[in-house]
């Protein structure tokens, strides 16, 4: 009978990262040491590097070498002689897994592995036609080895819902080097069913200057204390969706031949029929739903975020909700607004005065918008990534809204039935449902009839307006029969949120030019009068420069740089002393503006660009 003793080699890059080590030769030794025979050999203790010295002396104690096939396996016939007693068990290596071409070394390094009993392993082996003898080298060592003498660096790594920490799967992960100059692509893989994602790079991916190939070195901020590793940061997405957004400040700094990650991200991914927590989380990107302290929650009053924001224009009211319940039964909502209003800090309003649906034909509340993306499980490259939006037609006469409705009348739209959604990932894209808030305010503009300078009465102020919004979530047991089931409690109320649509009234003139014509030189003293008024101003400045911009100020006076809603004033000096410096030129009076109006996703551009007036200045003219 031959005698066959089988092993298997790996090795350790990050502990749930795990590789085979093929392509490289195992010794087997008569002992170079007794005292390192199997019997007292520590496995963690036993590794070590073996010099050329070392390797010249045991050269008589060879009995055998074998390579190792890409899983790592190897297996050696033994002579009868060498069945019985305690061998040691080397490894030359010439090359590296992972990454193809794979890396070379001229001059092989050996290493020793443990010492093993022979004929131990060998009963083992009788006893059980499965077993094969293994080892794994550890990551300290497995990480050096690669790194070091093979110039190969590893990233190992997993990406995870924040929430509910299942996996992502088919997801592209980006792994950067935030760089002085310009950030380098380390490289990008696609996370498998298990979230887990590998890439494979090497120093001149991360040494790249601009005037490579000429010069290459580490663009490091710190470079008179120059370190050699990578700062790596990510990015991941899934059909277009980005999952992860890290930027050069989120980098993990100057990291070692193998990193070991775990990513997160807050999108929803997830099969068509698995179930989660329903919640209506927040208004656009910037503000939560709910009163609190933190800066991008609403106050008592209602009003959004640390900057006082008010809510204007088309608002994307975002969170979550599954397709399905527990119990596999369909999942609607809706949002309805009151124009009656509370503190934020009370209990919330009486839903009975929620009489505005959204969604209702009634009103023109609804915005349509992409509300889920379908992302093919296994990409064909056609009807791989399906965005769904919302229409009017997915609502029904109560407002409610069927997400599932919407999901089918997009698949049938691209040709494809209900019964392929299981061909496909449901990322959720974060809006629940988008309003526009032009249809619940009504405060009036005020009147083109003021101006520059001129006072606006008070009977022309815009009041404030508030509104409560409500989230309402259902289980649809039987719609016929009007049998619901009732998620999450009893709804979710924001008792009070500040809106305004009204833009700012500004007017700007320059108080000589009023008085010649704007074809006119002026000189002496140069007054700029202005009003600018809005409920919820935010800013407001004055600047001049001329031509070439010698001149280049921003004016100041009591009003114009106070917290004023109303900054109004018809003689604001733009050369009183010491500024009294204007020369024969032409020049550029700018009046900038903005106030606290914001969609949830972006501050409003109202304001912007700034007025301006021009006028020519010459001190000579008679």
């Amino acid at each position: 009978m031959k005698n066959i003793f089988k092993g298997s080699l790996r090795g350790f890059i990050c502990e749930d990262c795990l590789e085979s080590i093929s392509d490289v030769e195992i010794l087997l030794y008569h002992p170079y040491r007794k005292e390192t025979v199997a019997a007292n050999a520590n496995l963690k203790e036993t590794f070590r590097f073996v010099s050329k010295e070392e390797v010249k002396q045991r050269e008589q104690l060879l009995i055998t070498r074998k390579k190792t096939d890409e899983n790592g396996n190897f297996e050696i016939e033994l002579d009868e002689r060498f069945v019985v007693g305690d061998y040691d068990i080397d490894f030359v290596c010439g090359t590296v897994p992972f990454k193809f071409p794979k890396p070379k070394r001229d001059e092989i390094i050996q290493f020793h592995l443990t010492s093993i009993s022979m004929q131990s392993e060998l009963e083992k082996q009788e006893k059980d036609q499965t077993y094969r003898w293994r080892y794994t080298i550890a990551h300290k060592w497995w990480c050096y080895i690669r790194g070091h003498f093979f110039d190969a660096w590893t990233i190992c790594g997993h990406l995870m819902n924040c929430e509910t920490n299942t996996p992502i799967a088919n997801a592209e992960v980006i792994a950067m080097d935030a760089d002085l100059l310009t950030d380098d692509t380390l490289g990008t893989a696609t996370t498998d069913s298990h979230g887990h994602f590998r890439i494979d790079y090497s120093s001149a991916d991360f040494k790249k200057t601009f005037l490579s190939p000429w010069f290459n070195i580490e663009t490091d901020p710190s470079f008179l204390s120059f370190k050699s590793g990578p700062d790596v940061y990510f990015k991941a997405e899934l059909g277009g969706t980005k999952l992860v957004k890290e930027t050069k400040a989120n980098a993990r700094k100057n990291v070692g031949y193998c990193l070991c990650v775990t990513l997160c991200s807050e999108v929803k991914v997830t099969d068509p029929g698995v179930s989660f927590p329903s919640a209506w989380a927040g208004i656009g990107s910037q503000f939560t739903a709910s009163y609190g302290l933190g800066p991008n929650a609403f106050d008592a009053e209602g009003f959004a975020g640390s900057g006082k924001h008010v809510l204007h224009s088309i608002i994307r009211l975002t969170g979550q909700a599954a397709l399905k319940s527990i119990a596999g039964n369909p999942i609607e909502y809706r949002f309805r607004v009151s124009d009656v209003t509370a503190l934020n800090n009370t209990p919330p309003v009486d839903k009975d005065n929620f009489t505005k649906i959204v969604g209702k034909l009634d009103n023109n509340l609804f915005v349509p918008s992409t509300v889920s993306k379908l992302s093919r499980k296994i990409p064909i490259l056609y009807l791989d990534d399906i965005f769904v939006d919302s229409a009017q037609s997915d609502f029904d006469s109560d407002g409610w809204f069927d997400v599932n409705h919407a999901i089918e009348r997009t698949l049938i739209a691209n040709g494809l039935t209900l019964a392929d959604l299981d061909l496909y990932n449901v990322i959720e894209e974060d809006t629940l449902i988008s309003i526009n808030t032009a249809e619940l305010t009504n405060a009036p503009n005020v009147p083109d009839l003021f101006s520059a300078g001129q006072p606006i009465p008070a009977a022309n102020d815009i009041l404030i307006e508030k509104f409560a919004i409500r989230f309402e979530i259902r289980e649809v047991i039987d719609k016929a029969a009007n049998s619901f089931g009732i998620i999450e409690g009893d709804g979710k109320t924001l008792n009070s949120i500040v809106m305004n649509n009204n833009p700012i009234y500004r007017k700007l003139a320059i108080k000589e030019l009023e008085e010649s014509t704007l074809c006119s030189p002026i000189k002496g003293t140069i007054n700029a009068k202005y009003t600018l008024y809005h409920p919820y101003l935010a800013s407001g400045s004055l600047h001049l420069n001329n031509n070439s911009y010698t001149i280049n100020r921003y004016i100041s006076d009591g009003v114009i740089d106070s917290v004023l809603l109303k900054r109004i004033k018809d003689n604001s000096p733009l050369n009183a002393p010491p500024n009294n410096n204007l020369t024969r030129c032409t020049y550029t009076l700018k009046l900038a503006s903005s106030t606290r109006k914001h969609n949830g996703d972006v501050d409003d551009s109202d304001g912007s660009p700034a007025l301006e007036q021009l006028f020519f200045y010459d001190e000579n003219q008679p």
